[in-house]
C-alpha cells in the first residue's frame, strides 16, 4: 500500500512537472509540436529498465497529451518583426491592428500586412510568425498540421469563396 502510494504520488508530480515545463514555451512553440515532445520524451523514458523513470516517461507522456487543450483555443501569431501594418482577424471581435512589434495575447484565425495581398489563414493550435523581411513562417508539427489543412496563404479567391465576410475585410487591408 506504502509503494502504491509513492508511486501515485510520482506519477502526480511528474504529470504536473512536465505539464509546467511543456507550457513554459507556449507563447513560440505550437501545441502540436509541445504534444510531440511530451509522448516522444515520456516514449524514450518508457524503454528506461530504472521503474522510476518509466513512471515520470508516462507522467510526461500524459502532461504532453494535455497540451491537446491548447490545439481548440484557435491560432496564434508568435512573433511580429514585420516592416509593414499587421492585422489580425480576432476570433470574436473580427479584424484588429497591430502596433508595431505587437504580439497579440490572444488567438486568431489569421493575419495580414499591408502588401501581401493574401491573408494568412491559421489552423487552430498553429503558431505564425512575421519576420524583418515580411516573410511569414510556421513551424514545428503546427506548420505540417497547417499544410495538410489546406490553411497558409491565401489569396482573393479563395477570400471571395468565404461566407465570413471578415475575411474579405482582411484582405483588403492587404493591398
Amino acid at each position: 500500500m506504502e509503494n502504491e502510494k509513492s508511486q501515485i504520488s510520482a506519477l502526480s508530480a511528474s504529470i504536473i512537472l512536465g505539464y509546467g515545463l511543456l507550457k513554459l514555451p507556449q507563447s513560440k512553440i505550437d501545441p502540436y509540436t509541445r504534444i510531440a515532445i511530451g509522448i516522444t520524451v515520456g516514449a524514450g523514458m518508457l524503454l528506461s529498465q530504472n521503474p522510476i523513470l518509466r513512471l515520470v516517461g508516462v507522467g510526461i507522456g500524459i502532461a504532453g497529451f494535455l497540451q491537446a487543450f491548447d490545439i481548440f483555443k484557435g491560432g496564434r501569431l508568435s512573433s511580429n518583426d514585420a516592416r509593414s501594418q499587421v492585422y489580425v482577424l480576432h476570433e470574436t471581435k473580427g479584424v484588429i491592428e497591430l502596433k508595431s512589434d505587437e504580439i497579440p495575447n490572444y488567438n486568431i484565425d489569421g493575419f495580414t500586412y499591408k502588401g501581401l495581398n493574401g491573408v494568412f489563414k491559421l489552423s487552430d493550435g498553429v503558431y505564425a510568425g512575421i519576420n524583418f523581411n515580411n516573410e511569414i513562417s510556421s513551424f514545428g508539427v503546427g506548420a505540417i498540421v497547417n499544410k495538410l489543412r489546406n490553411a497558409g496563404l491565401k489569396k482573393k479567391p479563395w477570400v471571395d469563396l468565404q461566407t465570413d465576410k471578415r475575411w474579405s475585410n482582411l484582405y483588403n487591408l492587404s493591398l
